[in-house]
């Protein structure tokens, strides 16, 4: 391995024990796995809600199939996703493209109502937190709509 890429390993070593040290408030290095998604989102990897349980969590569970994920494991998996970039967010072109697609109008807004409808609905359903919480953000207090070319970099 090159010095550049030992260089990345480290710095991204780093980063994940910082992150997964967040969540293991018992310093037993080790997670429950329902925060594994949280600490995934939280260093730049965006899987989706099915590869998360399907494929990401197994993999990264111990052979005991307890509900926690040890460090090392977690660590093991999350160099090879973000060396991959398999996880990586979607583009801000890609989002604002979708983005328009539902706003038919070309208003540059999608009303609050719609957009809520749209995350219970399709693909991997927002819970009420996760719902509640955006909306706080996203919606204009004022009109109620989602001025979505605020947020699409």
């Amino acid at each position: 391995m090159d010095s550049k890429n030992q260089e990345w390993v480290e710095r991204t070593e780093a980063k994940i024990r910082e992150a997964f040290d967040l969540f293991d408030k018992d310093k037993a290095d080790a997670i429950i796995q329902e925060e594994v998604g949280t600490v995934m989102r939280a260093l730049g990897a965006y899987p989706t809600e099915k590869a998360l349980v399907l494929e990401y969590i197994p993999e990264m569970r111990d052979d005991d199939q307890s509900d926690f994920i040890s460090y090392n494991k977690f660590e093991k998996k999350m160099l090879q996703i973000l060396s991959s970039k398999e996880c990586d967010p979607d583009s801000g072109d890609i989002l604002l493209q979708a983005f328009r697609t539902i706003d038919t109008q070309n208003t540059g807004f999608i009303s609050a109502d719609l957009m809520e409808e749209l995350l219970v609905t399709k693909g991997a359903p927002f819970r009420p937190k996760e719902l509640e919480a955006f909306l706080q953000v996203a919606k204009d207090p004022t009109t109620g709509n989602i001025y979505y070319e605020d947020y699409v970099a």
